[in-house]
């Protein structure tokens, strides 16, 4: 017997498996996604064992890691940078150069800079106009960088500068 055939003779056998496939391998995408996206998941990571550490004990602990530091502009450029911080952050796992204490980017402190404003955006208004807050120099983490990362002094925080 053909595949046409057997198609055809069980369509609708087909298209139930079909669907029940669909459904599975999109929950586990979205299971994938959110697991990889917790202070757990990349805490696992050697280099970032410190980062996760200080996290815990930050008043932001309740947050996923990636609600600070991927944009989220739209779902697109979201995924985008998901995917690209992930193969960086791997690569630099396998080959164990990461550096002892790890910086943001100029890019990557833009990005928690406009999620600070974005989640923040209503207590914001009294400090900055939210539109001119970066472009006016208006940058969080020169006094609150260690909200996430660091809320004891001795655990050392993001370096910005």
């Amino acid at each position: 017997m053909e595949a046409k055939d057997l198609f055809q003779k069980h369509t609708l056998a087909c298209l139930a498996g079909g669907f029940a496939l669909g459904v599975i391998v999109l929950g586990i995408g979205a299971a994938f996604n959110s697991i990889s996206g917790s202070p757990e998941f990349c805490g696992t990571c050697h280099a970032m064992k410190g980062e996760a550490a200080s996290f815990r004990e930050s008043s932001h602990k309740n947050q996923q890691c990636v609600e600070c530091h991927l944009p989220h502009d739209n779902v697109v450029v979201y995924y985008v940078e998901k995917g690209r911080t992930g193969m960086v952050d791997t690569y630099h796992e396998l080959l164990r150069d990461y550096p002892a204490h790890i910086k943001l980017s100029e890019d990557a402190s833009k990005t928690v800079n406009d999620n600070c404003l974005r989640c923040h955006d209503a207590t914001m208004g009294g400090v900055h106009a939210k539109a001119e807050a970066m472009d006016s120099g208006g940058d969080c983490l020169k006094c609150h960088s260690r909200i996430a990362h660091g809320s004891n002094h001795l655990e050392g925080g993001i370096k910005v500068e």
